[in-house]
């Protein structure tokens, strides 16, 4: 399929939320610094990749089978490559190389696995069920006490409606209609409404149900009726804030363009980067030197990273080429 520079641009300008988001994460406690940036940002950060990888997959001409197992390979290689060297090298934990229990960002590849193959589902049965049935589901999984991080079971069901919106939305012709000047107008300012709440009231969306990795129970358990409604709040203003995030996407090629098209291996790199820097203590004292130093050199190695693998996966397809002909 054609690559696009608008969906490009906007995976580019995603993967430097989600890094500058962990950057902030990563030195809470060392800075000092509030989660705001981060709740804000995961209003639509992965809402949006989920929407945008499921809007080209969709109409994939690459079989299922292929891409699962191609995620599936990437997963078990990136999980045991990240616990040996959180353990050997970092020595941050013991070595226990558990393939059921994804490493910090890693969830996110098993998460596409079940997407990929939920698929199955999604061919058969009209979107007029299928995306009220999604929401559903995301608000139903919470009252399961045992659901978490375990084959990232939780977030699976919690993101799953942005994908599911994302593998309809060439059908329904969505993103025609939610870029009218009309709707950009008005999400943009909603969004600006919404920052300036959880500026302001901090406690009105909790880290855990941004995070969507845990049940109502471990959220809230004396209230799990009220867990339950802050992550329908979090749908709605999720919905909101990614559709003012998808109007403000530049349509132009530029430096953005190229970086959107390396963002899986960049977004697998960037973790182990920061550990790394957080866990040794390469901080400075001033904090936003320090923060601002820590943001570029986690995005300067990731892209070095991604280069030198995107070049490996070169020669290894080059090399098969050559084998076959």
């Amino acid at each position: 399929m054609k690559r696009i520079a608008y969906f490009d641009n906007a995976k580019g300008i995603l993967i430097i939320i989600i890094i500058l988001a962990h950057v902030l994460s990563l030195c809470s406690k060392y800075y000092n610094y509030s989660d705001d940036f981060f709740k804000f940002a995961a209003l639509f950060m992965l809402q949006c990749f989920f929407f945008i990888s499921a809007y080209f997959q969709s109409k994939s001409k690459t079989p299922r089978k292929k891409r699962v197992l191609k995620l599936l390979k990437t997963y078990l290689l990136w999980q045991t490559i990240i616990t040996i060297y959180y353990a050997f090298v970092l020595q941050i934990i013991d070595f226990n190389v558990n393939y059921f229990v994804p490493r910090y960002t890693l969830w996110f590849l098993i998460t596409m696995i079940f997407y990929n193959i939920a698929e199955i589902i999604l061919e058969k049965i009209s979107y007029k069920v299928m995306i009220p049935l999604s929401f559903v589901a995301g608000l139903l999984i919470g009252f399961i006490p045992i659901i978490g991080a375990t084959l990232s079971l939780s977030r699976t069901f919690v993101f799953f409606p942005f994908y599911v919106l994302g593998y309809y939305a060439k059908d329904l012709k969505l993103l025609s209609k939610i870029k009218t000047k009309r709707v950009k107008t008005v999400t943009i300012i909603l969004s600006i409404i919404i920052l300036i709440i959880i500026l302001n009231y901090n406690n009105i969306l909790s880290i855990k149900i941004l995070k969507g990795k845990y049940s109502y129970f471990d959220i809230d358990n004396v209230n799990i009726i009220l867990a339950c409604g802050e992550r329908l709040l979090f749908y709605i203003v999720s919905i909101i804030v990614s559709i003012a995030f998808l109007n403000l996407v530049p349509k132009k090629e530029s430096m953005l363009t190229t970086l959107g098209r390396n963002t899986l291996y960049i977004y697998l790199t960037q973790g182990m980067i920061l550990k790394t820097f957080v866990t040794e203590k390469i901080l400075l004292d001033n904090r936003v030197v320090g923060t601002l130093l820590l943001f570029l050199c986690a995005f300067l190695l990731t892209i070095i990273f991604t280069k030198i693998i995107n070049r490996i996966n070169e020669y290894k397809n080059y090399k098969l080429e050559v084998i076959n002909g």
